[in-house]
């Protein structure tokens, strides 16, 4: 059996005052078909259905556990399934008020996840740490920055459905995905594609450890509105001292750059 891969996703913050709501499940063409799977999990294991709400506030944030596999013994040397979750966010941000004298920088306040509720993550892994080493007969190694190594190609992505909404409202997506499974090992890395829109999706990229143990490290997401410039971002971190820094950060209406996070995907928010 060439073993799993499951990786946790997270929303680590959302301005106060939106539902964010994953509205589909849908698992897209491997290649070759029927080899693979890829499911969404909730923390007790009983398999997610679109739709339903999440949040920092819900389960701790937790959207929910990618289960990725084999549905036989010895499937062939492929990409494997992708799982794409699409959501919309909608609703009225709570502005934060400007203090006298100061100008209005759309500002607004934010959910995040609850004291006592926030789950331990991995520490990052160190960039410049030694390849583990390989087989004489085992696959070369992959280079996640390679377009070739991910079946997801990010600008040929269909476009995100349509919202008919009374009020402001966003669509986006995520998709994970790994790159090639050996007939006996697991992928060198998994990626978590994060979208809003129509602009140029981003990617939360994890090393996959030679053992059949470890999983690779959760990906946590922020969500930012500037209410004065109508403009949503998100952005995608491993590590939730990260994330808490991007939030204080939007609460001051500013989409901070921060060194270890992944990069912010903005779009229209309307």
């Amino acid at each position: 059996m060439v073993g799993t891969i499951k990786q946790q996703l997270y929303i680590s913050g959302i301005p106060q005052g939106l539902t964010m709501t994953v509205t589909a499940l849908n698992l897209l063409p491997p290649d070759p078909p029927k080899e693979w799977r890829a499911t969404l999990y909730d923390r007790s294991g009983r398999e997610r259905k679109a739709p339903f709400v999440i949040g920092p506030n819900i389960d701790g944030g937790h959207i929910g556990e990618v289960k990725m596999y084999g549905a036989h013994a010895f499937p062939s040397n492929s990409l494997g399934a992708r799982l794409e979750i699409l959501w919309k966010l909608e609703g009225t941000a709570t502005r934060v008020a400007a203090r006298s004298g100061d100008s209005d920088d759309g500002a607004v306040a934010y959910v995040t996840v609850p004291s006592g509720e926030e789950v331990e993550h991995p520490a990052l892994k160190p960039a410049d740490a030694e390849p583990e080493p390989r087989g004489a007969d085992e696959k070369p190694p992959v280079d996640p920055n390679d377009p070739a190594s991910w079946q997801t190609k990010l600008d040929a992505l269909p476009p995100l459905p349509q919202l008919r909404a009374a009020e402001p409202a966003r669509t986006g997506r995520f998709i994970v995905e790994t790159t090639e499974w050996g007939i006996v090992q697991r992928p060198d890395y998994v990626s978590v594609l994060y979208q809003v829109g129509s602009a140029t999706p981003l990617r939360v990229v994890s090393k996959v450890a030679a053992t059949i143990i470890d999983m690779p490290d959760d990906a946590l997401f922020v969500i930012g509105v500037n209410t004065k410039t109508q403009e949503i971002g998100i952005n995608g971190v491993q590590q939730k001292d990260v994330a808490n820094t991007l939030v204080s950060y939007l609460m001051q209406g500013i989409f901070y750059v921060h060194e270890k996070a992944f990069g912010w995907v903005f779009g229209k928010f309307w």
